[in-house]
């Protein structure tokens, strides 16, 4: 008899709870409305005057008979200054000979042999890209193209990927020739 009042005094509160719970729960209308909204706001636009004589000059296409003849400078111009904008950053690139890009780098080990491999490996894979083998000590290092964002390297990355699991993006700094 105790279990039992002990399990009611669970589940009575318990129900409560959902049956409060189930009434406060927001209910959708369901009526719909037949009437049109419509209402005049025609007061409230502003009116405008429109002179018929200038309307009728703006549209008037010269021909050769018709000579307009106006004199028409600009009232902002900026040229002189974004000259010597342009003209500053010219100079200050003057002395720049590298610029920053990436490379696709194939293998960075320290065997010549397998190096040279991947080299020729990487002419079958992309016929248009000169693969170069390079040895910074102790690791001989195999890399591809120049480019000048990681958007423009991201097809061949890709296509290599394929064939070659460990290629990486690398940045690199690519010389400028004048």
């Amino acid at each position: 008899m105790k279990i039992l009042i002990s399990k009611l005094n669970i589940v009575f509160p318990i129900i409560t709870i959902a049956t409060l719970l189930q009434f406060c729960a927001p209910t959708a209308s369901t009526k719909v409305s037949s009437s049109v909204y419509e209402e005049d706001l025609s007061i409230y636009r502003p009116e405008y005057k429109v002179n018929e004589e200038s309307v009728i000059e703006e549209f008037v296409i010269p021909n050769e008979s018709t000579s307009v003849e106006k004199d028409v400078s600009p009232t902002n111009d900026i040229r002189s200054e974004l000259d010597t904008v342009l003209y500053r950053i010219k100079k200050s690139r003057e002395n720049t000979q590298h610029i920053e890009g990436f490379s696709i780098q194939l293998y960075s080990g320290n065997s010549r042999d397998k190096a040279n491999q991947i080299k020729v490996r990487t002419y079958e894979v992309l016929e248009d890209q000169r693969p170069r083998v390079s040895y910074e000590q102790p690791n001989y290092k195999v890399r591809v193209g120049e480019y000048y964002s990681r958007l423009e390297a991201n097809s061949d990355f890709v296509t290599l990927q394929k064939h070659f699991s460990r290629a990486v993006l690398v940045p690199v700094k690519i010389k400028i020739e004048n």
